[in-house]
Parts: structure tokens; sequence; C-alpha cells
């Protein structure tokens, strides 16, 4: 057995006692993909896979309790899990120890009341989760949006991959509709964002949302403090969702500024190995980009059929060239119920680097279960 989840859970039988008094929740998710991928990036065709390479599965528990005077004290702590290897993902499609398969996601406790909530933490950025991962119906699996060319990646603070380290997070109350959250990580350590030692770093992403019968609007941005010579890296975007009965339709439109780890990971059109594509994303080098992306879904009973489309049109300087990625996506999910699912489709991005080709197409079939 995995040694951190083992630590984790007898943790968890000795804490029983003190979470008499709160309502402590258990919660998790394990998804499994077959998929079929032939990519330029890896110059192999027909590489298949039985995995969950884009981290879907966790497992975690929330908990909450009343203090009294509309008071609620609350948290979360939730973790990533590996069905189908045991092991972290590694970069470049190679697989890492098992010691690194249970990866922290959301880890936070707060206070919310009539004024919002206020808490501290790991989370996932308002940027983040306004739009973006909440509306691709195809999030965390070989069809997604992100790093595909429909959406800006990154798994550092920018980008709709990483989490946001050493942050505190408010969340407004609604207002007629209007709600609004605000992330600052005065001195942010994570993964991939670049660090201001001397003066700390205070990025910072946030996020305006307005929801009204069947429409969903939503501003987002985010900064990434930059100690180098280079101006901040910023990430601003705008979206808009429709959902009538059986149909709903979404689009959203990212402005990258100076990127320097919007999308860190591979630079558009490097030959990396292995079955982790990052096409469409924005490296190091002051590089710009615009990105474009449209969904519709239409529901028949149980199966939700969609089609996603995307472009991300980059402008390099430098060592960094000028690409261009169309990304779309087409499938049917189909729920058993809330909690059970399985789903289909196909994907294809077809990349231009400067002139080089920077294709991609894959087949993918999966389940995923909630608990």
């Amino acid at each position: 057995m995995n040694k951190k989840f083992l630590a984790i859970a007898v943790s968890a039988a000795m804490l029983a006692p003190a979470f008499a008094s709160a309502d402590v929740k258990l919660f998790g998710r394990v998804q499994v993909e077959y998929n079929v991928e032939d990519s330029d990036a890896t110059g192999v065709d027909s590489v298949q896979a039985v995995d969950d390479n884009a981290g879907q599965s966790r497992i975690g528990i929330q908990f909450s309790e009343k203090l009294g005077g509309g008071l609620t004290a609350f948290g979360k702590a939730e973790f990533r899990i590996d069905p189908a290897d045991n092991s972290s993902g590694g970069t470049n499609g190679t697989a890492e120890s098992v010691s690194g398969a249970l990866g922290q996601r959301d880890v936070h406790v707060g206070l919310k009341s009539s004024w919002g909530s206020l808490a501290a933490g790991s989370f996932n950025s308002p940027y983040k989760t306004a739009g973006g991962v909440k509306w691709d119906p195809w999030t965390a699996t070989h069809l997604q949006a992100r790093r595909a060319g429909g959406m800006s990646g990154g798994t550092g603070i920018g980008g709709h991959n990483g989490f946001m380290r050493n942050t505190i997070y408010y969340t407004s109350p609604n207002v007629n509709g209007f709600q609004a959250q605000f992330a600052i990580a005065p001195d942010e350590t994570n993964a991939d964002a670049t660090e201001n030692i001397v003066d700390g770093d205070n990025d910072y992403s946030l996020a305006l949302q307005y929801k009204n019968g069947p429409w969903h609007a939503i501003f987002a941005h985010n900064r990434n403090n930059n100690p180098s010579a280079m101006d901040d890296e910023t990430l601003t975007k705008v979206g808009l969702r429709w959902n009538s009965g059986a149909i709903t339709l979404a689009g959203q439109y990212e402005v990258i500024k100076d990127a320097d780890r919007a999308a860190s990971g591979f630079t558009p059109g490097d030959n990396n190995t292995g079955q982790d594509y990052h096409a469409g994303t924005v490296g190091a080098g002051q590089n710009d980009a615009d990105i474009l992306w449209l969904n519709g879904q239409y529901k028949a009973g149980n199966n939700i059929f969609t089609l996603s489309w995307g472009n991300t049109d980059v402008d390099g300087t430098g060592a960094n060239p000028d690409a261009d990625y169309d990304y779309w996506a087409v499938g049917v999910i189909h729920k058993f119920s809330k909690q059970t699912r399985i789903f289909g489709g196909y994907t294809q991005t077809d990349g231009d680097n400067n002139g080089n080709a920077n294709d991609r197409d894959a087949w993918s079939v999966g389940i995923r279960k909630d608990f």
C-alpha cells in the first residue's frame, strides 16, 4: 500500500474524535481511459494507453462546523490518486516512482458567514474555475481543450492546470447574481511559478461571475509577478454560457501577455516525447497569445452529445516562433446516474509552428465513478 496514503488514513482515524462535533464528508473519484493517439510530438503513431493521464481521479475529505452567530468553519483536504499505474505520471509520458502517486490538490481551511468566505492554503485559482475547466465537458480526459489548442495550460499560477499554493482566498456573497473571487499568494513557491525572493510575489487571480436564469457570464484576470527583466505575465479572459433545456452553448476568449509560466511545459513545436501533448501552449520567452474556445452540448435522456472547437494564435519572440493551432473534439457522455458515467470521443489538433506541422489526433473511451 502507498505509504503516504496509509499515513493519511491513520491520521484521519486518530483525528476522528476531534471531528465528532463537525460535519465530515469523505469523497472521491476514479477515472480510467483507454486511448489511441497519433502525435507529431511523439513521432510514433497508434500509441495505446490505459490511464488517468490528466489526473481526474482523487480522494479527500470536506469538513465544516457551525460556530454560532452565523459563523461556520470549513476546510478541505484533497489528493490526486492514479488508478492505472500507481505513479505520479512523470514527465514526457514516463512514470515516476510509486511514492509520487498521491499528490496534493486542494488543501485549505477557513471561515464563512454572510460577508462571504475567507480561507488559506492551496486552491484551484479563480481564473481556472471561472468558465474554463468547469465548462469543458472533457476536462481531465484525453479529449480536453487545455494544452491542446483550446485553452491555456500551466502548472504554475497561471492557466487552467495548476494550483495556487501559499494562498489567501476570498469569495464574496452572491448579490443579485454577481459573485467575486480573489486569491493572492504573498510568497508563491508552487512549481513552475516564477518566485520573487526579494520582494515576495503577491501573485494574484480574480474572477467576477454573473448568473441569471440561463445565462452565466465571467471575467477573470491573473498576474504572475516576474522578477526578471521582462514584464509581469498576465492572463485575461471573458466568457459566456447559455443553458436552456437540452441545449448548452459556451465560449471563452483568453489574452495572454508576456508569458513566462502560463502554460509551462513545452514551447509550441517542441519535439517532446511521450504521450503528454502540449500543442498550443505558450512557453517562456515573452510570448503573447490569443485563445478562443467554443462548445455546444445537446442532452437526450441520459446522453450528452458535445462538440468543441478552439484556436490558439501565438505571437512569439526571439527563439520562440509564431504558431497557430486549431483544436476540435466530438463525443458522447452517457450518465447511468449522477455518480457514474461512461464516455467516448475523438479529438484533433492541427498545428502550424513557423511552417512546421505539429499535429495530434486521439480516440478515447473511459469510465468515471464519483463517490
